[in-house]
């Protein structure tokens, strides 16, 4: 080894250790908050990804996750709940000009029809209300922002505020952002503007149909033939793209014991193996490796080889699996905290649960990631990931919060 590997390697070493240090250091911040709406302490996890920063996850409330940005001294948006927005509930802030009223009317009851909450004032707002206080409630909860452009309102001052906050909750992550013009030219826009996508509204039912398969996430590409036999059998309302969805499917279905490193294949295994493209097996990785699901390594004159994290399967096998590893290592947390020791192997806990190692070790890596119990890496049996835990008052506090 060069000494410049190896001044590389230390520093590594060092950056390792301090992201450690810092995950913890948020991590016991986080494990502190309770939920407001429940009383208790909710399940938190901070992923590191690609050593550019972290994904904060918890299975607490939306008021939960607000107060978790207030404690962490983070952005609004940057607390995800684990199912969000899997069962966040689509509401519509529809801004227009008074002017407009004859045209959005419609569009809002054709949302309503259809499935869609809308904030609509003429519905939202009584005689003694604060406007301004109902408007910003709207906005606040809304997933989607239109706004309905046309030569009346690109004049309205309020209506540009609204923009505003509109583009606010786009570039957060916390709504999508609409823009529907209606006898305007493009020109007339402003330079931002006219940056986005604004396309012309079709109005009448086409129109309001084209509008909530935008917001439901339809899209308008055809089907190029039959629909695969995967394709057919995924669930829609999945936060996860359908590539990454049918890789981590793949993963699950391959490992043997849910561990890292478990199996190592290159991009064409998983292609001739899932039937997808090349296209989408690249897209899927990618976005699995974003999430901090996967690694790969380059390969000289061989492509790149890949393979899942131990995170990946607590994130995927309820999906595909006869077991769900989040209600599992309630049960695992239970069983360990009746031990009544401060330490236990897996080999034993997993032994006195019933559950083979590949069931075992996602329910013991949830429990990991969310500092409940602290791992001893030593394997006394190479089918566990973690040889054996160290238990402490993390595992009663999680314990009691379930």
């Amino acid at each position: 080894m060069s000494q410049q590997d190896f001044m590389r390697g230390l520093e590594q070493d060092v950056m390792d250790q301090a992201m450690s240090a810092y995950a913890d250091e948020l991590h016991g911040k986080a494990s502190s908050v309770v939920d407001p709406e429940t009383g208790k302490h909710a399940t938190v996890i901070v992923r590191q990804h690609e050593r550019r920063g972290w994904t904060i996850l918890t299975s607490g409330s939306t008021a939960f996750a607000k107060a978790l940005e207030v404690r962490l001294g983070i952005s609004l948006g940057e607390v995800h709940r684990m199912d969000d927005p899997i069962n966040r509930k689509r509401l519509v802030y529809l801004a227009h000009a008074t002017e407009d009223k004859a045209i959005v009317k419609p569009i809002a009851e054709g949302l309503m029809k259809r499935g869609i909450e809308v904030w609509y004032d003429n519905w939202e707002i009584s005689a003694g209300d604060s406007l301004r206080r109902k408007m910003e409630a709207g906005l606040e909860e809304c997933t989607h922002f239109v706004v309905l452009l046309t030569s009346k309102s690109v004049q309205k001052a309020w209506v540009n505020e609204e923009i505003d906050v509109g583009f606010t909750k786009a570039v957060e992550g916390s709504a999508r952002f609409i823009g529907l013009r209606h006898e305007l030219p493009i020109q007339d826009l402003s330079p931002f503007m006219q940056t986005r996508l604004v396309p012309e509204l079709t109005l009448g039912d086409d129109g309001i149909e084209e509008l909530a398969g935008t917001i439901f996430g339809v899209s308008k590409k055809p089907p190029l033939g039959d629909k695969p036999q995967y394709i057919q059998e995924r669930e829609a309302g999945s936060t996860w793209s359908m590539s990454a969805t049918v890789v981590a499917e793949y993963f699950v279905r391959s490992s043997e014991h849910a561990q890292s490193m478990e199996p190592m294949v290159s991009y064409e295994q998983i292609r001739d193996a899932t039937g997808l493209s090349m296209v989408d097996v690249r897209i899927g990785l990618l976005d699995l490796s974003g999430a901090g699901l996967i690694d790969k390594r380059e390969m000289i004159n061989s492509g790149a080889e890949v393979w899942p994290k131990e995170d990946l399967f607590y994130t995927f096998d309820a999906q595909f699996m006869d077991w769900d590893p989040e209600k599992d290592a309630s049960k695992l947390a239970a069983y360990l905290l009746n031990l009544d020791q401060d330490y236990a192997t897996s080999a034993d806990a997993a032994s006195g649960l019933g559950w083979e190692a590949r069931r075992f070790n996602p329910a013991a890596s949830y429990l990991v990631a969310a500092r409940v119990i602290e791992p001893i890496r030593e394997s006394f049996n190479s089918d566990f990931v973690h040889g054996a835990f160290t238990l402490g008052d993390e595992l009663l506090r999680f314990v009691r919060s379930q």
